[in-house]
């Protein structure tokens, strides 16, 4: 029986393949931005001086939204006069110095036009696209903020850019009231793993152990990275019939209906029905109950009644039905996509307790009165009063400070005997805590990064060597306890832990760490060439005078002059979380400068006065907007997340940085409840081809080709083995792409080692169970080592997604 549905399985794994960056999305490394995300640039004025209505002239936009958020704070670290870029045609001025704007906007306007295969320098360079590399490493990440700039930049300096669309519309990334972007995203794996826990109705540690998520930004729920590869495939498959097999075991108290009083064709539907509806989040179509009925019909007539359900249950949890959710919408008319009530609720769920909708979120949209926003606003509140909304919390915040590495980073046994693993969860407990107390309280974010309070187990205040909390302690042991300092999160042990090293406190990861995750300031790689181990110890000298020694090359000075000053702040902590007052012999000095920031410059002395600097920044309320809402969006890209930041920044200022405003604000835009994308009738991407039979799609197009595997007749160079017959089902499809199926079947009496050709379509985004290669009009494709030979009249499958 397994052999015999093996390959049905394989469709349903085809099927759930298709990228989570559909409906127009694109991943980190496939992106639109060459155009700036505006599609505006047929018609410009590259006036430089014309700055008419709301549209900046280029000058002006250089130095807005390229000179100061790029160039100055990452390029000019080496493209300076005395840096290792000071040979190249790029050499950039300080601010202050006489003519700088000008000869800056000269320079970097030199570069934008020189083109390296069509495609400029000033966007090929930074992202180390080059095919002569960047020595400075990848600096700008596409599909971001900074390369749409960039972008901009290129198309204002070539005279191709326009601030107004042909339709008079404004050239923004999204319409006026910010509809997001239709997509269908694969779920990650801590919510995978949530909603497998929902089906069993228990706990479960399956989907933890997958291949791990791709990381963007920090984040590991980023919808364009969540793509298919073979190995998650094969972990998902197997995954399934483990769960079907626990359910099968216990199968009279889950089916809801009794095959011998009702009939065994009557209780599979019903339970089809039911089941479809808990795993899809939605109810099922007719044609998808159709064909999970005939799916166990099949499968019955050999392993009998439980066996047809247990195939059912398994092929559910690897549809795409289960494995991703939709936010495509209904077309409310002018290109606008209004998301469906079940749309909503998987949505706002995953959101906020990171799981499937419960029962009382089904209920309001099953009734359709989730469409409702201030329903929506009820239920979004509702959820955060939730104590599972605490784990998204959790999630967050770890990802956020990166301190999900807690757990592994390495210290010196030798050196630090009390840093046991008992103590690391500690740390661990206390964050979770502390956040999660600040964040029900209705707390801020300067209440974050300032509070003179945390929670401790007896035995974590007593590694800290600070009193033990009073009171009853929560079930975990904590207790809120006074810490001694006024820091907040930044000074946690499992902060400091996390950010330092082996066998010594770290500056530059200190300081990089506000730098980036604060300031949202990312710096850039070092130089390939050069040495970056940090300075050795010496007992003659302090940690701050080892560093003050090695950032003194100049050409590290450009990026050590915006950590280190930062991470000095840090030094009364060791390399454990603990503090002290003097470095081995050397008393500390934790004084230091935050610089070239638009609003946080200034001096301070220790971690105290840092996190009181960084409470009252502008700038940190700006980044702690952004950094939320790409886990919150489940984006980096700058185009997409301008359609609501300045709504969540807004909001978030009203509510004097009060940390809950920001879900209540999100759920209330039209960002949330709507898409945007041109009218089309295109296929629901959560339909395809026939799971149980591996016939064509039942919505969307299908081709079946044999020979030459083209739909156009024979073609020149490589060739379809003969002996192959090729079926190619579309699985999915969106404006800028598709997902299709490909089963590869052996029509002679002998084994083949098989090829495929397949007409180039565009872009190979995500392939799974076989290989490829492409030149302009061919997609090659063959075996791998475990399916490269196709048994004698036999069969075996692969697929693939495509951006046109």
């Amino acid at each position: 029986m397994r052999t015999i549905y093996a390959s049905n399985l394989a469709l349903l794994l085809a099927l759930a393949a298709c990228p989570s960056g559909g409906g127009g999305a694109s991943t980190d490394s496939d992106t639109d931005a060459a155009t700036g995300g505006t599609d505006t640039m047929a018609t410009g004025n590259g006036d430089p001086t014309d700055g008419g209505g709301d549209c900046p002239s280029d000058a002006q936009f250089f130095e807005t939204s390229v000179w100061t958020p790029i160039l100055s704070k990452t390029c000019i670290t080496c493209h300076n006069p005395d840096g290792l870029a000071k040979d190249t045609r790029m050499v950039l001025l300080a601010e202050g110095a006489e003519g700088w704007l000008e000869a800056n906007l000269a320079a970097v306007k030199e570069v934008a036009l020189d083109e390296d295969g069509g495609v400029s320098l000033l966007l090929l360079k930074p992202t180390n696209q080059h095919p002569d590399m960047h020595k400075g490493g990848m600096v700008v990440t596409p599909d971001t903020e900074a390369y749409d700039a960039l972008a901009e930049f290129v198309a204002r300096s070539q005279g191709t850019f326009s601030c107004t669309a042909p339709d008079g519309e404004g050239a923004a990334g999204c319409d006026e009231g910010g509809a997001g972007v239709r997509r269908v995203r694969r779920l990650s794996h801590v919510e995978y793993n949530r909603s497998l826990a929902a089906v069993l109705g228990a706990p479960t540690d399956l989907g933890l152990g997958f291949a791990a998520d791709t990381v963007v930004h920090g984040y590991t729920n980023n919808a364009g990275a969540l793509v298919v590869s073979g190995l998650l495939a094969d972990q998902y498959r197997d995954a399934a019939e483990k769960i079907a097999d626990l359910i099968v075991a216990d199968l009279p108290a889950r089916l809801g209906c009794d095959p011998e009083a009702d009939g065994e064709q009557a209780c599979a539907h019903a339970f089809i029905a039911r089941f479809g509806k808990q795993v899809f989040r939605r109810p099922l179509t007719a044609d998808e109950q159709a064909r999970y009925e005939t799916l166990w019909k099949e499968a019955a007539a050999i392993e009998k009644f439980a066996g047809g359900i247990r195939w059912t249950i398994a092929a559910m949890l690897q549809s795409p039905g289960f494995l991703y959710r939709t936010e495509l919408g209904e077309h409310a008319g002018d290109g606008i996509y209004q998301l469906t009530p079940h749309e909503l609720a998987s949505e706002l769920s995953y959101l906020i307790v990171g799981g499937p909708p419960d029962a009382q979120l089904m209920a309001a949209a099953d009734d359709g009165t989730l469409k409702d926003p201030p329903e929506l606003k009820k239920q979004a509140a509702r959820l955060l009063a939730d104590a599972d909304a605490d784990a998204t919390l959790h999630r967050f915040v770890d990802e956020w400070l990166h301190i999900d590495r807690l757990r592994t980073v390495p210290r010196d046994a030798a050196l630090y005997p009390e840093l046991t693993p008992q103590i690391r969860d500690a740390m661990l407990g206390e964050t979770h805590r502390f956040v999660g107390d600040v964040y029900r309280g209705g707390g801020s974010l300067a209440e974050l990064l300032t509070a003179d309070y945390s929670y401790m187990t007896d035995d974590l205040a007593g590694y800290y060597g600070v009193p033990a909390g009073a009171g009853e302690p929560d079930p975990g042991g904590f207790k809120k306890a006074e810490t001694g300092a006024a820091a907040g999160l930044l000074t946690h042990g499992a902060v400091m832990t996390t950010h330092a090293l082996p066998t010594s406190s770290s500056p530059i990861h200190r300081g990089k760490l506000v730098r980036e995750r604060l300031l949202c300031q990312d710096m850039p790689p070092p130089p390939p060439a050069l040495d970056t181990s940090p300075p050795p110890v010496d007992p003659g000298l302090s940690t701050r005078e080892r560093y003050t020694q090695h950032s003194s090359d100049p050409t590290c000075a450009g990026c050590h002059a915006r950590i280190d000053p930062i991470g000095f702040g840090f030094e009364h902590y060791d390399a454990v979380g603990r503090t002290r007052t003097m470095d081995g012999i050397h008393p500390i000095d934790a004084s230091g400068e935050v610089l070239l920031t638009d609003n946080s410059d200034g001096p301070f002395d220790g971690a105290d006065e840092l996190a009181q600097l960084l409470a009252g920044s502008p700038d940190v309320e700006a980044c702690f907007t952004l950094q939320w809402a790409r886990y919150a969006v489940g984006s980096a890209a700058g185009s997409e997340l301008q359609c609501v930041q300045d709504e969540l920044r807004a909001a978030f200022s009203e509510a004097e940085g009060r940390l809950d405003s920001l879900v209540l604000a999100l759920v209330g835009t039209r960002f949330f409840r709507e898409r945007g994308g041109a009218p089309s009738s295109d296929p629901d991407p959560t339909t395809g081809g026939d799971p149980t039979t591996g016939g064509p799609a039942t919505t969307g197009e299908d081709e079946t080709t044999t020979g030459d595997g083209t739909t156009g007749g024979p073609m020149s160079g490589p060739m379809t083995t003969p002996g192959i017959d090729v079926q190619i089902t579309q699985d999915s499809k969106w404006e800028q792409g598709e997902c299709n199926s490909v089963t590869v079947s052996n029509t002679t009496g002998a084994p083949i080692v098989w090829q495929v050709v397949i007409a180039m379509q565009g872009t190979i985004q995500n392939a799974w169970n076989a290989k490829y290669t492409q030149d302009a009009s061919h997609l090659l494709w063959t075996g791998e080592p475990y399916n490269a030979e196709v048994a004698a009249q036999g069969t075996t499958s692969f697929g693939f997604c495509i951006l046109y």
